[in-house]
């Protein structure tokens, strides 16, 4: 009797068991417009739009109609190129105020916004003093070099944004390419036609040896080439070209702290230093001791170090500070829901307008 009991409640338990469907929310389509303006590049703009989770189509929008307005009346029209991006052959002016108006989903969506004159700098001092430094948002030590340098600016708000970069004169002149003839020879030598189609994505693109051979490794590893072949077969055939210029993607971002109130630290995922002036002042930097550790005593090359300094918008200025609030906070499950700010009217995103210069400021 009591078998006959325990099946009963079992086949009760069963039936009682139902599918759970969960209703997600529709996306309004929100249209997302980014765009990070400077003279030293043609205007483009991406445009997608804010999908649902459940919602499997295409994110771009490639509608739309986008006008940009200078502050003199002259009209620029962007084309579309595709996978979302319009540009123009035409690139933005220093200090003259833009308005951008695009038509799409049925709405005119709008931003303003300026490139701001350049940041001066000056007096960079630096001292061969190797000294620690807490980093807050990591919760790590790290071993620094102190400088400093002056900051010229108006009297009157001004947004700045500091990256540091090595770069290794060793390599960084180097330039590695696959080629025909690269897939040509691997073939010969009897390499798996597998690992040479997708090796011939590489061709016609120019690489640092850092980058190009984290995307071999990377194939390699994929159809399981041993280091040997890698190294002895595959290597030597690609094809290595010097140059005289210091390329962009030569150049290797550290870490840079900062011991100000007028400057604020953020996280290991972003490696930058933000700061807010309204006259001359004087800026406490650090930047990390990896790129010299890295030589492991060899003096037979220069390391150069450099700094990037972004004079930044407003607007600018307060999209990157909550972006990078956001991505503090990702570690937290305690914080509170960080809304990264946005200047456009009708939609969301940023238009914001920045230039850029690099300091050589020491060599090792």
């Amino acid at each position: 009797m009591k078998k006959y009991i325990i099946i009963v409640m079992l086949i009760s338990m069963v039936s009682c068991i139902k599918d759970l469907v969960i209703p997600f929310e529709k996306s309004d389509q929100t249209t997302v417009v980014n765009c990070l303006f400077s003279e030293d590049e043609d205007w483009q703009i991406s445009l997608t739009r804010v999908k649902s989770f459940s919602d499997q189509t295409d994110p771009v929008v490639d509608d739309a109609s986008v006008d940009i307005v200078a502050e003199n009346n002259d009209t620029i029209h962007l084309k579309y190129k595709g996978e979302g991006i319009y540009y123009a052959d035409k690139r933005p002016v220093k200090e003259i105020q833009y308005q951008i108006i695009i038509k799409a989903n049925s709405k005119i969506i709008t931003a303003k916004s300026s490139i701001p004159g350049s940041v001066n700098i000056s007096s960079v001092k630096i001292t061969n003093q190797r000294t620690t430094y807490f980093s807050n948002p990591n919760l790590s030590d790290y071993d620094v070099v102190p400088f400093s340098l002056n900051i010229s600016a108006s009297n009157q708000p001004t947004f700045v944004r500091f990256r540091f970069y090595s770069f290794n004169t060793d390599w960084g002149y180097k330039r590695y390419s696959v080629t025909e003839q690269t897939i040509t020879t691997l073939r010969e030598k009897g390499i798996s036609e597998a690992f040479l189609q997708e090796l011939s994505s590489l061709i016609g693109k120019s690489y640092n040896s850092f980058e190009l051979n984290g995307l071999l490794l990377k194939i390699a590893d994929k159809y399981q080439l041993t280091y040997y072949v890698y190294a002895n077969i595959v290597n030597p055939e690609i094809k290595v070209t010097i140059v005289n210029y210091r390329s962009p993607d030569a150049f290797l971002e550290g870490m840079i702290f900062a011991n100000s109130n007028l400057l604020s630290n953020v996280s290991r995922d972003t490696y930058n230093v933000l700061g807010e002036f309204n006259s001359s002042t004087e800026a406490d930097l650090f930047v990390d001791y990896l790129p010299v550790l890295n030589k492991n005593g060899d003096t037979s090359y220069k390391e150069e170090y450099w700094l990037e300094l972004v004079g930044m918008s407003e607007d600018y200025y307060k999209y990157e500070k909550s972006y990078i609030k956001q991505v503090v906070n990702l570690s937290n499950p305690f914080s509170s829901v960080v809304e990264v700010y946005s200047n456009i009217q009708n939609g969301v995103g940023i238009f914001a307008g920045y230039n850029r210069q690099m300091v050589h400021f020491y060599d090792y």
